[in-house]
């Protein structure tokens, strides 16, 4: 499954149900980022634990004499969102509660679980009504060092398998300060996205790419000044030295240049010949990242909507029809008053209508 069908299934799950939502992945496939974005989504709270980290008593809590009754009470753990937590304004009324990498917790702290995952109480005290629960974890593989848990445990879980998909790590990246670079090597070979290597060639200088790694490497040549070589060491600690080289190999051949966001947007003819010459190249692939920074960015203002008329005009017809696709799915709330004002929206109407109404 990609990970935004994985994100409505567990908004879905989350308003529909009390089910607790498991998202299995590989390494650095975005699992916790889903679950962030979901609560994002939803305006609900998030809380994050990382399950493995914390013992049995954590979660039992303190306990308390009540000397007067005979008896002795626990004090609910401050990180649980329960009923008293949210009384207290500790936590919002609503939110997803994410135990990570749950099957790397100890067994005998999972046992003290069992209860939290399938009554949503634990030792006397309940999560509050509106929060649900989720977990993650890596699958049960010789490349991680994880636990199998038994079938009473995983009854209690609805799980969810996600793939790396470079569509949707595509528009993450494009959300969060892209590198286009790196984007356009992973267009042109979207087998480097991620790669799972047998577990005996795991080693701390043996790495492979990851989703996760290929953002730490668009954040590194966003904002660090480095010569060519520290990069390339860099990079190569990140994602692996044959990746790091295939990538540096890649920029070194290309033979064109793309153009940035701000330039298509606010002085389209500077670029002009640039977005000329890759059409020429038939380097659609560069064409189509363009098209969704551009739907992405774009302000409504003049200046913009001017500057996207002009490249949909010297664009083909597939491709003006992409840019349109993308504007409804991705700023619905926007797409009336972008189509009144682009002229180029008349020519492709009829073909536009037709497929949003196949």
């Amino acid at each position: 499954m990609r990970l935004s069908e994985a994100k409505q299934c567990i908004k879905e799950l989350y308003l529909n149900t009390g089910c607790v939502s498991a998202l299995i992945s590989e390494r650095g496939v975005g699992k916790t980022s889903a679950f962030k974005q979901c609560a994002d989504e939803l305006a609900i709270g998030y809380m994050g634990l990382y399950a493995a980290a914390l013992e049995g008593p954590d979660f039992m809590g303190l306990p308390d004499k009540d000397r007067e009754k005979g008896i002795t009470k626990y004090l609910a753990p401050q990180f649980l969102p329960t009923v008293q937590a949210v009384s207290e304004g500790l936590f919002p009324s609503k939110g997803l509660l994410v135990l990570e990498e749950i099957n790397r917790v100890p067994s005998d702290t999972t046992s003290v679980l069992y209860p939290l995952l399938l009554e949503r109480k634990i030792n006397g005290h309940s999560l509050a009504p509106g929060w649900k629960m989720g977990v993650t974890m890596n699958p049960d593989t010789l490349n991680y060092s994880v636990n199998s848990l038994d079938d009473a445990m995983l009854d209690r879980f609805v799980a969810i398998e996600v793939n790396a998909n470079l569509e949707d790590y595509i528009d993450y990246s494009l959300g969060n300060e892209p590198n286009d670079d790196v984007l356009a090597y992973l267009q042109a070979c979207p087998d480097m996205l991620l790669m799972v290597r047998k577990s005996a060639d795991s080693t701390a200088l043996f790495k492979t790419p990851t989703p996760r790694g290929w953002t730490k490497v668009q954040e590194i040549l966003n904002r660090c000044k480095l010569g060519d070589k520290l990069l390339k060491e860099l990079v190569a600690g990140i994602v692996g030295p044959e990746t790091a080289s295939s990538f540096f190999g890649f920029l070194m051949n290309r033979d064109f240049k793309i153009p940035s966001t701000h330039k298509l947007l606010n002085d389209f003819e500077e670029v002009k010949l640039l977005v000329e010459e890759i059409l020429e190249k038939k380097r659609l692939d560069i064409v189509s990242l363009m098209i969704k920074k551009v739907v992405i960015s774009f302000e409504l203002q003049n200046q913009h909507l001017k500057n996207i008329n002009t490249l949909l005009e010297i664009l083909p017809e597939e491709l003006g029809i992409l840019f349109f696709k993308l504007l409804a799915t991705k700023r619905a709330d926007d797409f009336e008053e972008v189509t009144l004002k682009i002229p180029a929206f008349q020519r492709l109407s009829d073909r536009i209508v037709d497929i949003m109404m196949a």
